[in-house]
């Protein structure tokens, strides 16, 4: 078997680490991202991973060049929220299962997306394409909106405007939303929206989809930040509503969507619920992680035997809770010290902590996904337990800070 994967994913190669035979999975990725990165010195850790080769595919079909050369793969897959279209377009060009590259375009691109759901007859928030402040006030007229990037990924640029708020410091946050290293050094190109602000508890699904038809659907409680940038404060995956299938194979069927795995995230409003926005890739923040605790399950090695067409079996269900929390600064600023974490891996139903800042990166206001510092994940008997004991692990890590900076200079 040889799997393909367009985009490095630590995550992903770690996973297949533990399923595929070494030197099996060869690589695709930008080059500028390889060096910025410092990649090399993290495949080095993936025994899975073979050959890898730089190919532009973020906004770009150059990539198409090196798939054609790269020999027989059984099965493409994307690592990162910017190689979706690029995985489904070489699974396509090698004939292999894949979403379809309609289905991930709609899926890159939020204002597709509303386009497609209203054109198929599915509940979707009121939206509009906007270039400038002038249009953010024109369709909020006065009121709550959302203002957002239509294709970019980690919240980022996301801002939910209360009523009144000003359009022109909106669009300024929207259209000047900064990846650093995420991207490559190239002029890209952007489009953004406006829409409807919903209202309710957050839901994400997690689903693998066999030609069309959902195999398996997980149902993810979300938690975001107050305030204007919603930004993911936490996971819970315990218990599971059924009815949750039925709304991602509605969704499956309006966009076409082939094989592989969907990430989609909801409001469940008080008509019911509403879709967000969806990812053709595994979820980030871990969330397959907490499958894989709660359900017994390896979630990776399930969605890449689905595109080899290989029999999973029935669908597993959840043997117990598991919860993530996301730890953040108290105030922007220079770390000094970040303590606990030692004393929190060692506590009752902790599985892991992962801190991702230290002392002498900055931090400014939490605006996206990149912005927090690291994570605490928990298990329990139910949602109440694991819940509570992440909430509790996290409150016991604790981030010094000096001044504020003016800028974050921690490269994301």
């Amino acid at each position: 078997m040889r799997l393909m994967l367009i985009g490095y994913n630590d995550g992903v190669l770690a996973a297949l680490d533990e399923s595929r035979p070494a030197g099996s999975v060869v690589l695709v990725e930008e080059a500028d991202l390889w060096e910025a990165k410092g990649l090399a010195a993290r495949a080095a850790a993936h025994p899975c991973l073979g050959e890898v080769r730089f190919g532009r595919y973020q906004q770009d079909e150059q990539f198409l060049d090196v798939v054609r050369d790269f020999g027989p793969v059984d099965a493409v897959v994307a690592g990162l929220e910017y190689a979706v279209v690029a995985a489904a377009r070489a699974a396509e060009e090698l004939g292999l299962p894949g979403p379809g590259a309609k289905a991930a375009a709609v899926l890159r691109d939020k204002l597709l997306l509303r386009e497609t759901m209203r054109a198929a007859g599915l509940p979707t928030p009121a939206f509009r394409e906007v270039g400038s402040a002038e249009d953010i006030a024109a369709f909020a007229a006065g009121g709550p909106c959302v203002v957002k990037p239509a294709g970019r990924q980690a919240s980022l640029g996301v801002l939910l405007l209360d009523a009144g708020a000003d359009p022109g410091a909106a669009w300024r946050h929207c259209t000047g939303a900064d990846e650093g290293r995420q991207l490559a050094k190239r002029p890209m190109t952007w489009r953004y929206l406006a829409e409807e602000r919903l209202y309710g508890p957050e839901f994400s699904t997690e689903g693998l989809v066999d030609e069309g038809r959902v195999v398996f659907c997980n149902a993810t409680r979300k938690y975001t930040l107050e305030g204007p940038s919603p930004v993911e404060t936490g996971h819970t995956v315990h218990a599971q509503d059924p009815s949750w299938t039925r709304e991602l194979q509605a969704f499956v069927d309006a966009i076409g969507y082939g094989s592989g795995i969907l990430h989609a995230e909801w409001v469940r409003t008080a008509d019911g619920p509403r879709l967000i926005e969806c990812a053709g890739r595994p979820p980030g923040d871990r969330i397959m992680d907490l499958i894989d605790l709660a359900y017994d399950v390896d979630l990776h090695g399930r969605w890449i035997a689905t595109l080899l067409g290989e029999d999973t079996g029935p669908a597993p269900t959840p043997v117990r809770a598991a919860a993530i929390r996301f730890l953040t600064a108290p105030r922007p600023g220079t770390i000094t010290g970040i303590d606990g974490a030692d004393a929190v891996r060692a506590r009752p139903g902790v599985v892991r902590v992962d801190l991702t800042r230290k002392p002498g990166d900055t931090v400014t206001d939490v605006r996206s996904s990149w912005d927090r510092l690291g994570s605490v994940i928990t298990t329990g008997v139910d949602a109440p337990a694991a819940e509570r004991a992440a909430r509790e692990a996290a409150d016991l890590i604790t981030v010094s800070l000096n001044t504020a900076p003016e800028t974050n200079s921690h490269d994301r």
